[in-house]
């Protein structure tokens, strides 16, 4: 599961998972998916009225359209910004359709922006785990922001997704997709990673919490979002040799994914960590 457009280093350079109209279309299924937990974390790390937040690798904008509607108000401004011209332009038409009058969104990389003023926050979400130096980016970012503000990451560990009892082709799907975004250079365990990123960019110990789709729900919307995500992948995982398109057999895995947890009576689990801390003055 990933968020972001932006990726390479710490640069946006080529995000393994693409731009695609299925892609765009998955990242907001995966918005309404988290949208809770983003929300929760989001409150808990102090955003509220009237604050001016920045949104790295925005993808189609469901993070700024939280932010615009429930959080900020029509007294805050949020901007999105994003390596995608594509993922910008769906995220736009979706703000227009809103009514939402307080968000912009820039086509930009990320390590590379500058701003005109300071925001009060820095977030992202699902965007470090496609990175390779992620300490470096959010290093930069801190230049955007004014003494004081708050930076807020949510990044998944892929490798705690877990289902009681065990589902076979899930765990296969899930370390197909891990093993694909470590060898491009990403870290699945990125949530876990999140103390040392905002240490090593220089910002204090951050609060953390770990939270969690549970879902047991055989018209889950996860079982699509996998396999849209291994169809995208598919040919990165070919090429590193972690799986052929005949043992994916990706037409075929979303309803698979949902007869297996069906079959099994499955509870499975999907842990995000949040992290955020203030910006020393």
């Amino acid at each position: 599961m990933s968020e972001a457009s932006d990726g390479g280093s710490a640069t946006a350079g080529d995000y393994t998972l693409g731009h695609s109209a299925p892609e765009l279309e998955r990242l907001i299924q995966q918005g309404r998916f988290l949208g809770d937990l983003t929300e929760h974390l989001l409150r808990l790390a102090g955003l509220g009225p009237g604050m001016h937040v920045l949104d790295v690798g925005c993808g189609t904008g469901d993070v700024c359209l939280l932010l615009a509607g429930r959080l900020v108000g029509p007294e805050g401004a949020v901007t999105g910004v994003d390596v995608s011209a594509e993922a910008i332009a769906v995220a736009r038409e979706r703000t227009r359709s809103g009514g939402l009058a307080n968000v912009e969104f820039i086509v930009a990389d990320a390590a590379e922006l500058t701003l005109d003023q300071p925001v009060d926050a820095v977030v992202g979400r699902l965007v470090l785990t496609h990175l390779t130096q992620p300490a470096a980016l959010v290093r930069r970012l801190l230049s955007n922001l004014r003494p004081g503000g708050v930076v807020v990451f949510q990044e998944p560990d892929l490798t705690t997704v877990r289902a009681e009892p065990p589902c076979p082709l899930l765990e296969a799907t899930i370390d197909r997709i891990a093993g694909t975004i470590a060898r491009a250079g990403g870290n699945p365990r990125s949530g876990l990673r999140l103390r040392t990123t905002f240490m090593e960019a220089g910002l204090p110990a951050p609060r953390m919490i770990l939270e969690g789709r549970v879902d047991s729900e055989g018209e889950s919307p996860v079982w699509s979002m996998l396999a849209q995500q291994t169809r995208t992948l598919l040919p990165v995982m070919e090429r590193f040799g972690l799986a052929t398109a005949e043992e994916v057999d990706v037409e075929t895995l979303a309803a698979r994914l949902r007869e297996e947890a069906t079959a099994l009576d499955a509870v499975q689990v999907f842990p995000f960590v949040g992290a955020w801390a203030c910006r020393q003055a």
